[in-house]
């Protein structure tokens, strides 16, 4: 029913970090960069969750009262996740050593 949107939510916190990240250090917009860096962790958490809920109702619906043969999707639902979370800390830590050199 919600195809690829477990996905798209998987990818917003980084796409987040990143616009508003730079406005942050270009002090273009209200927010602190901790803060907006913070948001950004935490939308990735709860999107993540969202995004697992979103899959297994998925795969409740393609089941249609079958028992169930192979969760390997939530793995792989998984490990992107893990895989968008370190790219945010990456991107996280470049802003900061970039906002680190303005300053100077």
């Amino acid at each position: 029913m919600f195809g690829i949107s477990p996905l798209i939510l998987i990818i917003l916190p980084l796409v987040f970090q990143i616009i508003f990240g730079r406005k942050a250090i270009a002090e273009s917009i209200t927010l602190e960069f901790g803060t907006v860096s913070m948001i950004s962790v935490i939308l990735q958490i709860a999107l993540t969750i969202i995004a697992f809920i979103i899959s297994s109702n998925n795969f409740q619906e393609q089941l249609q009262g079958q028992p169930y043969r192979c969760g390997m999707g939530f793995i792989g639902i998984f490990m992107i996740s893990f895989l968008f979370s370190i790219i945010l800390v990456i991107v996280i830590i470049v802003q900061y050593y970039i906002k680190k050199s303005y300053e100077e």
